[in-house]
């Protein structure tokens, strides 16, 4: 009997360290994408974990190319341009398009696109858009599935995938009604993806994940589909949730390779691994997870089986001084995220760290913000 014991324990810590998950659905792998406009690379993660390195194209100006995190919502196989079609030799989109979500929009503006000149990869030559050769965005376009995090900048490339955790597909499970009329279920979470099916008023459907407005679904034949939260309305019953309290201090990972997630849930997204011995800064804690601030700014979770806390010493932070009549303060680190504040010339805020050109700040009410370099320091 104890050697039972000894083995059900065994595999239970094998399972919360490599994060393994068992039960009616395997989870899914996820992936991210980095694309760093200095060095015109594209990077792609799977789980976190480096897979590969394409060689790109990006525009001739670094402010048309818009830096931040965002969401890959629609796919398009053979895409037209202006008034030529799709497959034209013509076109100077190729033969795909990955278009992603900036300020909320369709994701028929920017995306990542083949071309008709392969001798601009390498360089900045596009007007926003970001270019790869024939055999690099097919390779990507059957890859990648729809609700993708890209995340873009100008910085240094560590080998480790640093955008918002949060523009990932986050799990999810549950019903959902059918509220309107009928409601369209398309293949990505834009207004801008292709519609795959529609649902009449009063139809379940299962709900798999959310990301901004959108709730992920699978349909009755197996597909995975997007519909927008307005024509909905969940009908799985809310779990009180665990709740996070305020915590400072580090964490030292004990696991061998612990995995950091996007949400306290062993089916969340992977951001990143860290091997043994990693210290990560602590914001939180609940029953489960430790809550944590990565070096690029934004939380995320790793679960308290891997990792043990050290509150004897304490992050570093210094007060900054705002320098304009009104700065924004950003829930991200680009031009293009959304102003959760404006602050007053000569306020005082902590500063807890750096992204680039843009400084790490911690708010009176425990969230984290980021201000550009050029309105405070």
């Amino acid at each position: 009997m104890k050697h039972w014991k000894w083995i059900f324990t065994s595999i239970l810590a094998i399972i919360l360290i490599f994060g393994a998950y068992f039960g009616t659905v395997q989870a899914a792998a996820n992936y991210q994408i980095e694309i760093n406009k200095s060095t015109n690379k594209l990077y792609l993660y799977k789980d976190g974990i480096l897979q590969k390195t394409y060689s790109i194209a990006t525009s001739r100006s670094n402010e048309l190319t818009p830096e931040g995190t965002f969401t890959m919502v629609v796919k398009i196989n053979q895409p037209g341009w202006k008034n030529i079609p799709g497959g034209n030799p013509r076109n100077p989109l190729g033969e795909k398009w990955l278009g992603f979500s900036v300020n909320d929009d369709s994701g028929r503006t920017y995306g990542i696109h083949g071309t008709n000149e392969p001798e601009s990869i390498g360089h900045h030559v596009s007007n926003g858009c970001v270019r790869m050769d024939k055999r690099g965005i097919n390779e990507l376009y059957k890859t990648i599935p729809e609700g993708t995090p890209i995340w873009i900048h100008s910085g240094k490339s560590t080998g480790k995938w640093a955008g918002d955790p949060s523009y990932a597909v986050q799990p999810l499970r549950g019903q959902l009604r059918v509220t309107v009329d009928l409601a369209n279920i398309r293949t990505g979470p834009s207004l801008g993806a292709f519609i795959i099916q529609q649902a009449e008023t009063g139809t379940t459907l299962d709900m798999t994940g959310f990301v901004n407005e959108w709730y992920q679904i699978e349909t009755p034949d197996g597909k995975t589909g997007f519909i927008h939260k307005s024509t909905v309305a969940n009908n799985s019953a809310i779990a009180k949730p665990n709740r996070f309290i305020q915590a400072t201090g580090y964490l030292k990972v004990t696991g061998s390779m612990t995995n950091i997630r996007s949400n306290p849930s062993l089916t969340a997204p992977i951001v990143q691994k860290a091997k043994r011995g990693t210290e990560l800064i602590l914001t939180g804690e609940n029953g489960s997870w430790y809550r944590v601030r990565l070096p690029s700014g934004f939380i995320a979770y790793v679960h308290k089986s891997t990792a043990e806390k050290d509150i004897s010493k304490k992050p570093d932070s210094k007060l900054i001084t705002t320098r304009f009549f009104l700065a924004n303060i950003r829930n991200a680190p680009s031009r293009h995220a959304a102003i959760i504040m404006r602050v007053a010339r000569n306020t005082q805020l902590e500063k807890i760290g750096t992204n680039g050109e843009w400084q790490i700040i911690r708010l009176k009410d425990g969230r984290t913000g980021f201000i550009h370099n050029r309105v405070a320091n």
